[in-house]
């Protein structure tokens, strides 16, 4: 077959007409395979969103991981402490904010130590600057123990003995002499004896006493009835009258305040049944940031 040959069949086919049965059943086809078609992709893309949506998230996961665990020496260090420090409204109960506050600040100090052992000096400084942030905010949140001043005792005055007053004696009188003319006697001049001047020892001056720094402290301890069964619900505060610092949902308490070494606290312990009225209270020197009081036991007032 030649190219006229196939050129005239072609042009002859322009006027042809297709049976009507064969129009439809090749317009079916073309609709059913365009149907399918669609159906496939619509199904292909249903199974690609979730799993693009599973990726994004993990992206997003591994990136906030990834900040949460930057060590002080890394760029992602400040957004990560933005992120710790957002989280702190976060804590509602005022025990949990105490808590949260305390381990970022013991985190962000050992983060500078761990800084300054390495010999990073820049790093170090911005990490000992966060740290400082940090215990300002320790210090804000906390409550502020109160230091426990007891009276002195007064003494009575003592009466002091009024003196005797001895009478004085009446001098004698006494015979007058008769007075010899005076006889001259040499001048002597006075001799210059040098004298040795020590250097006065100069006082060495003392260094100033270092004054304790408030930190977050806390005291813990369980509490107990009169009749040594555990105690819950009771009021544990720094004055006698109030506001609780913590309500016991247990036998065992914790409050972190912020206080100094060497510092005297007295806690309050308050609890009612509606009948009776139990109280205790306890006083203790600050000598670590961390103490352990023992046990408390309660009395009826």
């Amino acid at each position: 077959m030649n190219d006229e040959r196939l050129t005239g069949m072609l042009a002859a086919l322009r006027t042809e007409r297709m049976e009507r049965t064969a129009d439809q059943k090749l317009r079916a086809r073309l609709e059913n395979a365009w149907t399918a078609r669609e159906g496939q992709g619509g199904l292909a893309w249903r199974m690609r969103r979730p799993v693009l949506v599973i990726a994004t998230a993990a992206l997003v996961l591994g990136s906030v991981a990834t900040t949460l665990s930057a060590p002080g020496d890394s760029p992602l260090y400040s957004l990560r402490v933005t992120i710790e420090d957002l989280a702190i409204p976060l804590h509602r109960d005022a025990e949990d904010r105490a808590e949260y506050l305390v381990s970022l600040l013991e985190q962000r100090t050992a983060e500078a130590a761990r800084l300054e052992a390495t010999g990073n000096a820049l790093a170090a400084s911005h990490a000992r600057d966060i740290e400082r942030n940090t215990l300002r905010m320790v210090q804000q949140n906390l409550p502020v123990a109160p230091d426990a001043v007891e009276p002195a005792p007064t003494e009575s005055p003592s009466p002091s003995p009024t003196p005797t007053e001895s009478p004085s004696p009446t001098p004698s009188p006494e015979p007058s002499a008769t007075q010899r003319p005076a006889t001259p006697r040499p001048t002597i001049a006075p001799t210059t004896v040098p004298v040795t001047v020590k250097p006065t020892a100069t006082a060495t001056a003392k260094p100033p006493t270092a004054t304790a720094t408030s930190q977050a402290v806390s005291f813990t301890g369980s509490i107990k009835n009169p009749d040594g069964t555990p105690a819950t619900n009771v009021c544990v505060s720094f004055n006698a009258a109030g506001p609780c610092s913590v309500v016991t949902t247990s036998a065992t308490f914790r409050v972190t305040f912020s206080g100094k070494i060497g510092q005297t606290v007295t806690l309050y312990f308050l609890r009612t049944d509606g009948i009776k009225t139990y109280r205790a209270y306890i006083t203790k020197t600050i000598s670590n940031t961390y103490m352990d009081v023992g046990v408390i036991l309660l009395r009826v007032q």
